[in-house]
Parts: structure tokens; C-alpha cells; sequence
């Protein structure tokens, strides 16, 4: 894997990890609201994370492994309590199977982050390349799967 691809995904870290948490917690159930207040919440929760998430630097060398590692420890937490609040939002009637789908792809971005954390400490360029384009090709999904839900996560 040249050295430019891995710099891409390292970079794509952040702006994924932006686009990341809009679905996270997509998997409520509620009854009366609609679905464009719905919609209105979950963007809302997304854009408060993501304007978080813009403020952890991207790794500038994936072979960097301390600023790896910085930058994994500061988006982890703030994905996963974008997962959480998301839950915590019940959503309408209908959009079920979908944003099922879409947390379950960002739980799988999560855990692609925390495999790349373990690589940069093992010290391993191989295992944090292949962790950042797995979380970038995940996070690809999320955020399209978002956007087709109707889900805007930017943050303005």
C-alpha cells in the first residue's frame, strides 16, 4: 500500500469520523413522532459530534503511531457517545431495518478503530493501514446510508 493511500485514510479519520457519528445511534422506536422531527433530532446530535470531532487531529503519517493512536483515543469516545444519544431517540414507524443497518455499520467503523489503536501499539504500519481503510470504506457506507435516510450531519 503506497505511503499517499495511507496518508488518505489516515486523513479520512476525521472527516469520516464527522460523517460517522450521524447514524450511530439510529436504532430507537418512536411511536408518535414524525418522521422529519426525527430526522431534525438525529441531524441536530450529529452535527453537535461532529463539530466535537472536527477538533481531533488527523494523524499526519500513519507510520506516526503516537498521533495514531492520539487521534483514535480522541474519536472513539466521541463516536460512541453519538451512538448513544442517537439510541436514545426513538425513531418513527418505518425507518426500522434501515437504521438498523446503519448502526450496525458504524459499530463495526468503531471496532475498525479500535483494531487500528492496538496496530499503533504494537507498533504495526500493516495493521494500522489495513484498520484506517477499513474504518474509511465503513465510514463511506455510514455516511451514504445517512444521507439516503435524510440524516445531514454537517456541521455548519
Amino acid at each position: 500500500m503506497s505511503r499517499r493511500r495511507l496518508a488518505l485514510a489516515a486523513a479520512a479519520l476525521g472527516a469520516a469520523g464527522a460523517a460517522a457519528g450521524l447514524w450511530l445511534g439510529l436504532s430507537g422506536g418512536s411511536g408518535g413522532q414524525s418522521r422529519e422531527g426525527y430526522l431534525a433530532r438525529v441531524s441536530a446530535v450529529c452535527r453537535t459530534d461532529a463539530r466535537r470531532l472536527e477538533r481531533v487531529p488527523a494523524p499526519s503519517d500513519p507510520a506516526a503511531y503516537g498521533d495514531v493512536a492520539a487521534a483514535v483515543r480522541g474519536a472513539v469516545p466521541l463516536l460512541e457517545h453519538q451512538v448513544a444519544a442517537m439510541e436514545a431517540l426513538e425513531p418513527p414507524a418505518g425507518l426500522g431495518p434501515r437504521l438498523e443497518r446503519l448502526f450496525a455499520l458504524d459499530r463495526a467503523s468503531i471496532a475498525a478503530l479500535g483494531r487500528t489503536l492496538a496496530a499503533a501499539l504494537r507498533r504495526d504500519a500493516g495493521g494500522v493501514a489495513t484498520g484506517l481503510v477499513r474504518f474509511g470504506r465503513l465510514r463511506d457506507r455510514v455516511h451514504a446510508l445517512a444521507v439516503s435516510i435524510g440524516i445531514d450531519c454537517a456541521p455548519s
